[in-house]
């Protein structure tokens, strides 16, 4: 029973391949007739006919309908449009990180500056120290001399202001001329 099985599918299948080989014969036969041969195809149009007879041999697809060939085309289509749009959106986003990544570090740049600058000049401690030594020993001689300087009871401080204001003016005059 095993065997008629084998040889009835062998027998199929027998069948098949002649039934294809008429047709090719057919097909070729009527290229033939309008003259054209398979052979004066170009080199990169035999193989997309390779290509379509493997996929057809995988998919058991004989029979191609134009309307899902169109549907295929406008598919692939979109997504090529989408995909365009999609890295468009992506590089001008990617420009965008980069200026922004170009201006922050312009702006780390400048602050770098300017932390340096300032680290230049802080006093250190020790510096601060003798600063405050000098200001205060300074202090404390103005302090000294104010209490030994000894201002008369007639001093006029409006009159000396009148003089200061009056030789200013004397010295403008001289110096426009």
């Amino acid at each position: 029973m095993l065997l008629l099985l084998r040889d009835l599918d062998n027998v199929k299948l027998q069948e098949e391949v002649n039934a294809l080989k008429n047709l090719g014969e057919h097909l070729e036969s009527q290229l033939k007739m309008i003259g054209f041969e398979l052979c004066d195809l170009p080199d990169d149009v035999s193989i997309l006919l390779d290509n379509c007879v493997d996929i057809q041999m995988e998919t058991n697809l004989h029979e191609l309908n134009i309307n899902y060939l169109r549907e295929y085309y406008y598919t692939k289509k979109r997504e090529t449009i989408e995909n365009k749009q999609i890295t468009a959106q992506q590089t001008a986003e990617l420009k965008k990180l980069k200026d922004s990544i170009e201006e922050t570090d312009k702006d780390i740049k400048v602050l770098e500056k300017f932390k340096d600058k300032l680290g230049n000049r802080l006093m250190t401690e020790p510096s601060l120290q003798r600063n405050l030594i000098t200001i205060e020993g300074k202090a404390k001689s103005l302090r000294d001399r104010q209490k030994n300087f000894v201002i008369q009871e007639d001093f006029n401080i409006d009159a000396l202001i009148d003089k200061v204001g009056l030789l200013e003016s004397r010295r403008k005059k001289a110096d426009t001329k």
